[in-house]
């Protein structure tokens, strides 16, 4: 046992104490100090320990609360990180924290959640049993400028750890493409069926292949860039799941039923998420879990029962007022998140949409002028702007058919809980990470959230 990791696991854990009696979520400067001490930390702590990694661009919070809660019901305990820290220093900080200060885990398990680029630094160093991709899209244009930008990290990653199984979305053509470039086995999962109700979905105009460049044929599709595609220039096609849903049945507000072909086995699963993005995420925990030889009964079982993160669906009940928060990260997934909307009886006409540029974030905003707002937003809805770059958020908006007169601007955060609490009706939250997790930062001083899917 060396000084220096001992000394790590130690400032990790007196650090993390000291930042949550501050109220603060202290996943990532507890981590960053013990990388500090120990830059080897999340290599000696994740060696000999079972270890399944979730990462893609949309979609990777939710997989992994799935993979998570199914680890835990079979097995009885994982390290994980409920707050979804997902760059290395959030990693070190979970592993830690799930260690002795003489180095010894308390768990077999590890459940993480990787941001796209972190993984060519700390996958070769934990060499996970399974790496779930869900899919990958053009996220944080500053950090990946291409489409390809992601991808070509988790291959540099993947090929330090030549014994991992991946897991892929054989319906997005970026991610699929992992498997041409390194000879790990693959697993694939995808969609057979229509996610959403008709004329509801989104889908890019035009899709490039990122093998020769032409446009991409599409015998059925998802969302976005997502379907069974085939290039009728290189010929480069769509990969037959060994995991797909393949129906979608008794939709509620809160949850579903799917019908999932899984190894040739058609089975029922009722499913707490309603949006047709989630339930991608559901097939990629399903062949997760599958593929680490957790059984079928049980993988299917948390699906109902698993524990969504924080930002998602939560709610505040603020003087009587009720304040939904809704977690926005990309153009794909804002689409998505406005398609869900849109599908509600009574679709929300009084908004707050919040717009930062942080680091959690990715510095560039220009992926706001891609959403549908116009999808939402009309003449009569009420919208309060706010955010540091507000701005670039008001022009969106207004672009879509917002009524200027209709639309103000609050950049303070307590200021905004206090104009919610006078809010006549109940309030939509749409929010990017820094920006909703400030906001939540100052709702939760005053009022306890309400879990949107707690019964």
């Amino acid at each position: 046992m060396s000084v220096k990791k001992t000394a790590a696991i130690a400032v990790c854990k007196a650090s993390y104490k000291a930042m949550r009696l501050m109220g603060r979520t202290a996943r990532a400067l507890p981590g960053k100090l013990a990388l500090v001490i120990d830059r080897n930390i999340i290599r000696e702590l994740g060696e000999g320990h079972k270890t399944i990694v979730i990462t893609g661009t949309n979609g990777k919070t939710t997989t992994t609360h799935m993979v998570q809660q199914a680890i835990i019901n079979t097995y009885g305990g994982a390290a994980y990180d409920p707050t979804s820290t997902n760059l290395e220093q959030g990693i070190a900080t979970t592993l830690c924290l799930d260690s002795t200060l003489g180095g010894k885990r308390r768990n077999d398990w590890a459940v993480i959640e990787s941001d796209e680029g972190s993984t060519k630094t700390f996958l070769p160093a934990m060499l996970p049993q399974v790496l779930v991709v869900t899919n990958l899209y053009r996220d944080q244009v500053d950090r990946y400028p291409t489409w390809t930008t992601a991808r070509d990290y988790i291959i540099e990653a993947i090929k330090g750890s030549p014994d991992t199984v991946l897991v892929l979305d054989a319906d997005c053509q970026v991610t699929a493409s992992i498997a041409d470039a390194v000879p790990n086995k693959v697993v694939w999962f995808g969609m057979e069926c229509d996610p959403y109700d008709e004329g509801v979905a989104d889908f890019d105009e035009e899709v490039a292949c990122i093998k020769c460049g032409q446009p991409l044929e599409f015998k059925r599709r998802s969302f976005a860039h997502l379907g069974d595609f085939a290039c009728p220039s290189c010929g480069y096609a769509h990969h037959e799941a060994d995991i797909a849903i393949t129906g979608v049945a008794d939709k509620r507000e809160k949850s579903c039923e799917i019908t999932v072909r899984v190894n040739g086995m058609s089975l029922h699963f009722p499913v707490n998420v309603r949006a047709g993005y989630d339930l991608y995420n559901a097939a990629a925990a399903l062949a997760g879990l599958v593929t680490l030889g957790v059984p079928i009964d049980q993988a299917g079982a948390a699906l109902a029962h698993f524990a969504h993160a924080a930002h998602r669906f939560e709610i505040f009940d603020v003087d009587g007022v009720e304040a939904r928060l809704l977690l926005m990260k990309n153009t794909a997934g804002c689409n998505q998140l406005l398609n869900m909307l849109v599908s509600e009886e009574n679709p929300s006409q009084n908004l707050i949409c919040m717009l930062g540029n942080e680091i959690m974030d990715g510095v560039s905003t220009e992926w706001i002028e891609g959403v549908r707002w116009e999808k939402l937003v009309g003449p009569e809805t009420r919208i309060v702007v706010g955010g540091p770059c507000y701005e670039d958020m008001r022009a969106s908006l207004l672009r879509a058919g917002a009524n200027e007169a209709n639309m103000r601007v609050q950049t303070d955060y307590a200021a905004l809980v206090r104009d919610i609490a006078a809010m006549p009706e109940p309030v939509t939250v749409i929010a990017n990470c820094s920006t909703i997790e400030a906001l939540r930062l100052e709702l939760v001083k005053n009022y306890a959230p309400i879990d949107y899917w707690a019964e």
